[in-house]
């Protein structure tokens, strides 16, 4: 929703720490999955008919029919991209094509899930050409897989299938010898113990700041204090300052000051949209003031702006994004006019926001009055100073270090 635009600047960090992962992301075995998708693929796209489905999805369809079919009441379903769409795709249609599967599947999809974390860390590149990482990974895979040369001729038969859902715009239920081969050989959850080795270490060799990350992350001392912290990033990072190198320090230090000004930003908000509920009617700023959030925010704001600032040096697109929307703090200013300025600012967020803009969540009446609109309202407000407004990787990566070994499964809230 992000109703104070605060959101460009903390994903500009978050990508900063950990290019390529993302908090959607979970199950890093969909990485394999994808790959192999453009191995078998290879070379079926050339001089396309843009009319055609592209060989990728048609292979997402047929993987996500087979695993529901061979993994229907696992676990190891769980977390599969488009797996309801497919499921109530066969059971009406007894097909899975471009209008009953997911509506932007390079975005939702498992491909378009995993897509950018496989191009940052070496695996394929946005043609989905294999690179020296992913050969790596395949290699392993096949091991683990006991692949062989692919004497039983499956990758063929699966290519085969792809183009046949190419001409056709569509894949049925796939037969049952190869529904076998998907869910045996990608299952989501079974890696190999050489995949799960060589997925880690593309994961964590492939940029400097994402490696030292996870690997601070799955050390004893890092999953001690990761455990401690109880899901919080914020007491997390806190953690962090002595052991991190001076390039990742320099970075979490802008993080924390940054999330400081946002969740400022955030109860001052929060609070307010809270005390109009109470409300019987419309209020103005002035009212908005009395708020003690507030009052902090004309307080402090425009200092938590500044060491923002100056801590996102060396973050140039995240500071630059910081200067534009939030420069209005550094001007000192009453706790009234604060609250005008606030509501102001979020008013320009929501119009702003495509396609043709948002509706404020605070009605604007005319003589400085306004109200929340209903939908809207908080009834129970309570700032959380110990936590940030924004998420920062640590969650992904670590289920991926779980997922991947590198963390006992025991651990894992």
């Amino acid at each position: 929703m992000d109703p104070l635009g605060l959101y460009s600047v903390a994903d500009a960090l978050g990508v900063r720490l950990a290019p390529g992962v993302r908090e959607r992301q979970r199950t890093p075995r969909f990485l394999t999955l994808a790959l192999v998708g453009h191995w078998i693929c290879q070379g079926m796209d050339e001089d396309q008919n843009p009319d055609v489905p592209p060989a990728w999805l048609v292979f997402e369809w047929l993987v996500v029919a087979s695993l529901v079919h061979q993994l229907e009441g696992s676990d190891d379903i769980k977390g599969t991209p488009g797996r309801e769409k497919v499921k109530e795709a066969l059971r009406r249609d007894s097909r899975v094509c471009t209008t009953n599967y997911l509506n932007t599947p390079s975005v939702f999809g498992f491909h378009g899930v995993y897509r950018v974390l496989g191009v940052k860390a070496g695996l394929f590149d946005d043609s989905g050409r294999i690179l020296s990482a992913g050969r790596d990974v395949l290699q392993a895979w096949r091991r683990d897989q006991h692949l062989g040369g692919d004497e039983t001729g499956y990758v063929a038969k699966v290519r085969g299938l792809v183009e046949q859902g190419q001409r056709q715009k569509a894949v049925g239920a796939p037969p049952k010898a190869v529904k076998e081969w998907i869910g045996t050989h990608l299952n989501p959850y079974r890696p190999g113990r050489r995949e799960k080795d060589a997925l880690w270490n593309v994961l964590v060799e492939t940029d400097q700041l994402r490696g030292q990350y996870a690997t601070m992350l799955v050390s004893d001392e890092g999953q001690h204090e990761w455990l401690a912290a109880g899901g919080s990033e914020a007491r997390y990072h806190a953690s962090l300052s002595d052991r991190a190198y001076s390039e990742m320090r320099n970075l979490l230090n802008g993080i924390q000051r940054f999330e400081s000004l946002a969740r400022t930003l955030v109860d001052a908000f929060d609070e307010a949209r809270a005390r109009m509920t109470s409300e019987a009617g419309a209020v103005d700023s002035a009212w908005l003031a009395r708020g003690e959030c507030m009052r902090a925010l004309a307080k402090d704001g425009g200092a938590l702006f500044k060491d923002a600032f100056r801590a996102l040096e060396d973050e140039q697109g995240a500071r630059d994004r910081l200067e534009r929307q939030f420069g209005w703090l550094a001007e000192p200013t009453s706790a009234s006019e604060c609250a005008a300025r606030l509501v102001r600012h979020h008013e320009r967020i929501q119009r702003n926001k495509p396609p043709g803009g948002k509706r404020p969540w605070i009605d604007l009446m005319g003589n400085g009055r306004m109200a929340v609109r209903p939908q809207f309202q908080v009834e129970d407000f309570s700032s959380r100073t110990d936590q940030y407004v924004h998420t920062y990787r640590t969650v992904p990566i670590w289920q991926f270090a779980t997922d991947l070994g590198r963390v006992p499964k025991a651990r894992n809230p």
